[in-house]
């Protein structure tokens, strides 16, 4: 090894030490050492995985090899170990972690040792096909689950595990799992000796293509599902969304069905109301969404379109954005609240905030956007009644009746356990209101979340006191 690579293990080695809570010259483990193997990956270049990892077997120092055979043969044999290394890698990469350290087994795991991992009784499964970050969905999660059992029942009684469609077998049962492991605080992934049953599953991260998988696990699954597709595809639908709450008396959006030949429908629009939004009919994440301000905006955008896409032509509802205070730049802007179906009824639990590139940007995540909390936005938002900038808070009135259309909203979808609403903000009568514009069964994003009761992290407590309170009879858990 050179210098410079004995600088880059002993660095790694002491970052892992320090992320796990250990003393930065404390001799790591077999689980361990995987977090040093992330932290040394993610300071190279990962375009090609393999060759990466390749180098880390040939510069690593392996001296003790008994300590460390088993870590060496998954490093350079085990393809899932060394798949999901990279992956790890990329993710230090491109975010700051906001959860705990996940640790991965180079061999599979036993009853004994899979023991100290299930506290509970219940398996529940986040079941999941897209792997990025996928730690910062389950952590609130398994928090919220752990906090609710404790104080319902003074035990866990849940075991949230993390399972990759990759990893279900024939009997609907898991040969892998991500845990959380409460005595250490941090997540285990590992192959399971044993595969392990499951009890119920919440469909989470599915990336491109996710309603297709959606449907496709829904079906495949036979236990109770906190958002079964025969449900979920109502939310994915944004046109019988939106209808459903217009006939109930929500204030939504006007909108209609166009295709990308209804250029004369969309001119018509622009005359009646101005700025405009299209979008598709069913993508999500701000997949395909884009402002339209002129038939140029529009031709531009449709000739990107299939002949036959379903499409929706949208009146922006949009008035008050986000202006930074230190760069003077203006953002799009959007609520997410999650409503939980718990054992009391219907309740928005928790809520976050989503901004865009810029003001004519979809505010979304999946569109280069960013997340923030409510608590972000104090003296940074902006309306334009005029000719000037004028300046709008968000107060407790406004946030009591968000949460409160948020409730009504969910009620359209009545056996959806967990929904994520999303609204813009408008003004009326000179004061800001919250406009919901469409629903996800499938709401990401958790580890932003901040609860409605304390403002502090957290999901809901209420949907895992209705899982474990109404158990396999709750209405809204059926296939």
């Amino acid at each position: 090894m050179t210098a410079v690579e004995v600088g880059l293990q002993e660095e790694a080695c002491r970052r892992a030490a320090r992320a796990l809570g250990l003393s930065p010259d404390a001799a790591l483990g077999a689980l361990e050492l995987s977090v040093a193997f992330k932290y040394a990956l993610s300071e190279r270049t990962l375009d090609d995985g393999n060759s990466a990892l390749d180098w880390l077997c040939a510069t690593w120092d392996w001296s003790d090899i008994n300590a460390h055979g088993p870590v060496r043969q998954a490093l350079e044999r085990d393809q899932v170990y060394r798949w999901r290394l990279i992956e790890l890698a990329r993710d230090a990469q491109r975010s700051q972690s906001l959860a705990p350290e996940l640790c991965l087994a180079p061999y599979p795991l036993g009853a004994e040792a899979l023991a100290s991992l299930l506290c509970g009784t219940h398996n529940h499964a986040v079941v999941f096909a897209q792997s990025a970050l996928i730690t910062h969905e389950l952590y609130p999660l398994v928090a919220d689950a752990f906090t609710a059992d404790s104080t319902a029942v003074g035990r866990a009684h849940f075991n949230i595990l993390g399972v990759h469609t990759d990893w279900i077998d024939r009997s609907h049962r898991t040969q892998r799992g991500l845990f959380f492991d409460f005595d250490a605080q941090r997540f285990v992934e590992t192959s399971l000796a044993v595969p392990l049953s499951i009890d119920s599953v919440h469909f989470l991260s599915l990336g491109h293509g996710e309603q297709m998988l959606h449907a496709h696990w829904s079906a495949h699954l036979p236990v109770f599902q906190i958002n079964p597709w025969a449900q979920a595809q109502r939310a994915d639908d944004k046109q019988v969304t939106l209808r459903a709450w217009t006939e109930s008396g929500i204030d939504a959006p006007a909108t209609r069905s166009i295709t990308r030949a209804d250029e004369s429908i969309v001119r018509t629009w622009l005359d009646r109301y101005g700025a405009l939004v299209v979008k598709p009919n069913d993508a999500s994440e701000g997949r395909g969404v884009a402002y339209i301000h002129s038939l140029e905006d529009w031709s531009a955008y449709a000739r990107e379109q299939s002949k036959d896409r379903d499409l929706l032509l949208q009146v922006r509802r949009d008035r008050v954005f986000f202006r930074d205070r230190e760069q003077g730049s203006m953002h799009a802007l959007a609520v997410r609240i999650h409503v939980a179906n718990c054992d009391t009824g219907r309740r928005a639990d928790s809520h976050y905030v989503q901004l865009g590139m810029h003001a004519d940007a979809p505010a979304s995540r999946g569109r280069g956007g960013r997340i923030v909390s409510a608590a972000a936005l104090d003296d940074q938002l902006v309306h334009r009644p005029k000719d000037s900038w004028q300046p709008v808070r968000l107060d407790s009135a406004f946030w009591d009746e968000t949460f409160a259309c948020a409730e009504r909203a969910a009620s359209a979808f009545p056996n959806l356990a967990l929904v994520g609403l999303d609204f813009v903000v408008d003004m009326k009568d000179d004061r800001p209101a919250a406009i919901p514009i469409e629903a996800n069964p499938r709401p990401a994003g958790l580890c932003h979340a901040r609860r409605r009761s304390d403002g502090q992290s957290g999901v809901s407590e209420g949907l895992w006191n209705g899982l474990r309170t109404n158990g396999r009879v709750a209405a809204h858990l059926k296939l």
